[in-house]
């Protein structure tokens, strides 16, 4: 099969073309046709190093974490899927393997396709969706149905910041996104409530307490804290030091600050399913690439300019 891959530590630049072995399903394991699979900030700062403490990569390495395709076969053990199955995952464990034509996925990250749900959109679901979803209702403490919370979104035009302004809105909170001024327009027909753009002079100086934040932008927690209720969460989806450090501060305080630490699992991905075969949830797609090309999408992904998703088109359905 056709794979992408990296030998040692770099950027873009360190990628690479590659024959590999078709790789065969174990006990509960199974193998899927990628039809398409995203590109996520992780998959770059894995491939650099940077993260080695957190997350070491195996060399050679195959990156990418989002999948969408076909169930080619069905590892011994395996109940509730059959070769065929159009199904999505959010690859579980290690540092991924979805940047090539096949690859392994359990079958508790993996959820069935909706019949209406086209692989581009299953592909950019699953690693932003549930990130969004558990930084919200997990960290935040927002339900997902009746929720009261007024929730400021930062990075609302982004991966996971566009998914997040629809599951927050879909939930009946209060939702306020900031962006900068070209994505105005997008982030409130999403569903934004009010948008901010970030780019004009003192952009906060109206803006109520909210009683979630969820950064997904990278921000260091402190000064955002004035801007909450007094029993505020702030929740990162990219946490630095001053993130882990002030979280430690959250016993003496009723503003508590949170990395959010995904964890997949099928039943929010079906989650996610649901809400978007409602018409309550929409993946935007920045650009797409075919897999050959997934140094030019990560070039894309690190600029920082991308809105929504970025998606990588592996092989075409037969």
């Amino acid at each position: 099969m056709k794979a992408i891959l990296y030998r040692t530590y770099g950027g873009p630049a360190v990628l690479e073309t590659a024959d590999l072995p078709q790789p065969t399903p174990g006990p509960g394991q199974l193998l899927i046709r990628v039809r398409t699979t995203s590109v996520n900030p992780v998959d770059w700062k894995i491939a650099s190093g940077k993260l080695r403490p957190l997350m070491f990569a195996k060399l050679p390495q195959v990156p990418g974490f989002d999948v969408a395709g076909e169930i080619v076969s069905v590892g011994p053990g395996v109940t509730g899927f059959s070769t065929g199955n159009r199904v999505h995952a959010r690859l579980s464990g290690g540092v991924g393997a979805a940047s090539a034509e096949y690859t392994l996925a359990s079958p508790d990250v993996t959820s069935l396709m909706p019949d209406t749900m086209d692989f581009a959109t299953a592909a950019g679901l699953p690693l932003a969706g549930m990130t969004a979803l558990q930084g919200l209702r997990n960290v935040g403490g927002m339900p997902l149905s009746g929720a009261t919370q007024r929730v400021l979104v930062l990075g609302a035009s982004g991966g996971v910041g566009h998914l997040a302004v629809q599951i927050a809105r879909a939930a009946g909170a209060t939702v306020i996104g900031v962006c900068g001024t070209r994505n105005q327009a997008l982030v409130s027909s999403l569903g934004a409530h009010e948008v901010i753009d970030y780019s004009q002079p003192d952009p906060y100086r109206s803006l109520a307490p909210c009683d979630i934040i969820l950064d997904c932008v990278g921000n260091a927690p402190g000064p955002w804290l004035p801007r909450l209720t007094a029993n505020g969460r702030f929740a990162s989806v990219q946490p630095g030091p001053a993130v882990i450090l002030r979280g430690l501060l959250n016993p003496l305080s009723s503003r508590k600050v949170s990395a959010v630490m995904l964890k997949s699992n099928a039943a929010d991905l079906r989650t996610l399913d649901e809400l978007t075969t409602s018409g309550k949830l929409r993946v935007v797609i920045d650009q797409r690439f075919p897999l050959a090309n997934l140094k030019a999408a990560w070039e894309r992904s690190i600029s920082g300019r991308a809105v929504g998703k970025i998606i990588i088109d592996v092989s075409e359905p037969q």
